[in-house]
């Protein structure tokens, strides 16, 4: 058995770093505002391979399985031809911590005595799987940035009868409402002012009385769309 240290070529950032020691290679192969997916090791054994893939939250809140769907492909190609196959029945979750849990997967060759050589390449495929249609935040005095089924709320400013924030989602933003709670009651905006990208949301509420420090806060979505993350990398050998 032996373990080949791999480097990664990925289409959506540029990785820096070299190659680790043959016992373990670490590279970072995609990264955006909720998790970092991380190739942790391909490991060779007779006529295959394990693969491990390490997903990592970077929002507050942690990461639970699932959150994510995350397909392997059915089958891997080396440069000259020769295709390796997903076994289904050998794949394993096993958290790390709170924030981080590895998936690994194997694929057999139907040839005897095949050895990993050339370049290896495929995509793996990350699809979210928040689908509320409100979402409910509880915002206190320390203005932390929060996420919560998706939705990342960042800058909160409360002032007098303003509310200020912006908003990420992995849904389009186009018709979001924002309103607030106060003692048991839904308060709706008097002006709503936002600056919209597909994903991304700026925005200013003015409510027609004074907010207080801590208020609950409830975003609804206008739009739930199927969002899949295409991560294609090539490995060296």
């Amino acid at each position: 058995m032996r373990i080949i240290s791999v480097l990664i070529f990925v289409v959506f950032i540029t990785l820096a770093g070299c190659q680790k020691p043959v016992t373990k290679d670490v590279q970072n192969i995609y990264e955006n505002s909720y998790i970092k997916v991380v190739i942790d090791e391909i490991e060779e054994v007779e006529n295959g391979f394990f693969l491990t893939v390490t997903l990592e939250s970077i929002t507050e809140g942690g990461i639970n399985k699932n959150d994510y769907a995350v397909a392997f492909p059915s089958q891997i190609m080396l440069d000259n031809g020769h295709e390796f196959h997903k076994i289904n029945e050998e794949q394993t979750t096993e958290f790390v911590n709170d924030e981080k849990y590895m998936i690994r997967e194997f694929y057999l060759s139907e040839s005897e005595n095949q050895k990993l050589a050339g370049f290896l390449s495929f995509s793996l495929y990350v699809k979210p799987t928040f689908n509320k249609k409100l979402v409910t935040f509880e915002i206190d005095g320390n203005r932390n940035d929060v996420m919560s089924d998706g939705i990342i709320l960042t800058n909160i400013d409360l002032k007098d009868n303003y509310l200020r924030l912006n908003l990420n989602d992995v849904h389009p933003t186009k018709g979001i409402g924002v309103t607030i709670e106060l003692e048991g009651e839904r308060i709706y905006p008097l002006v709503s002012k936002t600056e919209q990208n597909l994903n991304t949301m700026k925005g200013e509420y003015e409510f027609a009385q004074p907010l207080p420090e801590t208020i609950v806060l409830m975003v609804s979505r206008a739009n739930l769309s199927e969002t899949i993350w295409e991560l294609p990398f090539t490995i060296e050998f």
